[in-house]
């Protein structure tokens, strides 16, 4: 795997959708006596849906205390999970009416990955992460969708299915993870910091035009309990092929130790401090031509 992939994200993620798709399963087990297919389909997928998305959307948000912003992505992860789970197994139940028994599930789960895919992403209001979300959701769905019928297949039906559910939880999470590392143009790594939830070696993916890093708890990249950072202390834009960082008023930043004034260019390897963080400046595009 590429070395500016984090392993750690991807861990991350699969346990994230692992564990939504454990308490997907514990919801939706005492429905599942329902008698008509359609109509079991529709809440399996929906509570399924709901759960994983709702993991996903949140995670990242929960692990550093960011409430407002991991409600929001509860939110919308759990309506985006919702609407796509239920659409995504009738589409599979008729599909596997038509295309049999693998092909249909493959289908059913791909829709219900992808529509929670983009549920994540639009939480963040990121272009980006929502192309990413979707793409690493369809196919974490279509990869769980074919080891669930596998599975129930193969062992009791209830067991089966809750191996099963939680797999897809897992791999739609991990997908996701893959795709947005395998895509993101450039990140910021911290070296050291004293911020309480900016730990040694996290990264901060720039995939935002505007990414605004700050104490408040809004900021797209929170340096919380470090009181030489204020509410919003600097910007980065991505313009073009350039990233560029600029303080905001009161807001000092250093790149490579020198005082930025105004907007600075950052390039792939430049060191930049914020308070009594460290940061290094990653570009992907930078360091291939390198």
């Amino acid at each position: 795997m590429a070395s500016n992939v984090s392993r750690e994200k991807l861990l991350f993620y699969a346990a994230a959708g692992g564990l939504g798709g454990l308490a997907a399963w514990g919801a939706s087990e005492p429905f599942l006596g329902i008698r008509s297919v359609y109509g079991r389909d529709l809440v399996l997928g929906a509570l399924v849906g709901l759960f994983i998305g709702a993991f996903l959307a949140s995670i990242e948000a929960l692990s550093v205390g960011q409430w407002r912003q991991a409600a929001r992505g509860m939110q919308f992860g759990a309506i985006f999970g919702a609407v796509g789970g239920a659409a995504g197994l009738l589409v599979g139940e008729f599909a596997f009416d038509l295309l049999g028994g693998f092909n249909g599930r493959i289908l059913g789960w791909a829709v219900l990955g992808l529509v929670v895919g983009l549920g994540v992403g639009w939480a963040t209001r990121s272009g980006a992460r929502s192309r990413n979300g979707a793409i690493g959701g369809l196919v974490g769905g279509a990869t769980g969708g074919f080891f669930y019928q596998a599975l129930t297949a193969t062992f009791p039906q209830a067991f089966g299915r809750a191996i099963a559910i939680i797999l897809i939880g897992a791999l739609i999470g991990f997908f996701i993870g893959l795709v947005s590392e395998l895509l993101k143009r450039g990140w910021l790594m911290v070296v050291r910091s004293q911020s309480r939830n900016a730990r040694e070696g996290r990264e901060y993916p720039l995939v935002k035009n505007v990414t605004i890093i700050g104490r408040a708890e809004e900021s797209d990249i929170g340096l919380f309990g470090d009181q030489a950072v204020l509410a919003h202390h600097a910007t980065i834009r991505h313009e073009g092929k350039n990233f560029f960082v600029t303080p905001t008023s009161g807001g000092q930043v250093l790149v490579n130790r020198q005082p930025v004034s105004g907007r600075c260019v950052l390039k792939s390897g430049d060191r930049v401090e914020i308070g009594g963080t460290l940061f290094l400046f990653r570009d992907r595009a930078q360091a291939a031509q390198a």
